[in-house]
């Protein structure tokens, strides 16, 4: 994969796990020029084959220009040096799908 690897607009601290699932982790930051909160899904791809992990990271840039009040917001996509992909969005505190739907 080229020329994945973008500047971070954002940079971000840890601040807890939010869950983990078989391909990755979810985790709670806080954003340190905004001041935000989001989560950072963290997903390896490093098993996935070359077209498969340029799809998945087209697919993720496509979410960038979701814009929907019933959507979290999506702020960006980056790779790491890991190779793991990316994914912030807005943090959601206290929302509870099951009872909102």
């Amino acid at each position: 994969m080229k020329n994945l690897h973008k500047p971070v607009l954002e940079e971000y601290s840890r601040i807890r796990l939010l869950g983990e699932g078989s391909f990755g982790k979810a985790y709670l930051v806080h954003c340190k020029h905004s001041g935000d909160q989001a989560v950072i899904k963290e997903i390896s791809i490093n098993h996935m084959a070359e077209e498969e992990k340029k799809q998945a990271f087209k697919e993720a840039k496509i979410m960038e220009f979701l814009k929907h009040p019933n959507i979290i917001r999506f702020r960006e996509v980056y790779k790491t040096k890991r190779g793991n992909l990316c994914l912030v969005m807005d943090y959601a505190d206290g929302v509870n799908c099951d009872v909102t739907l």
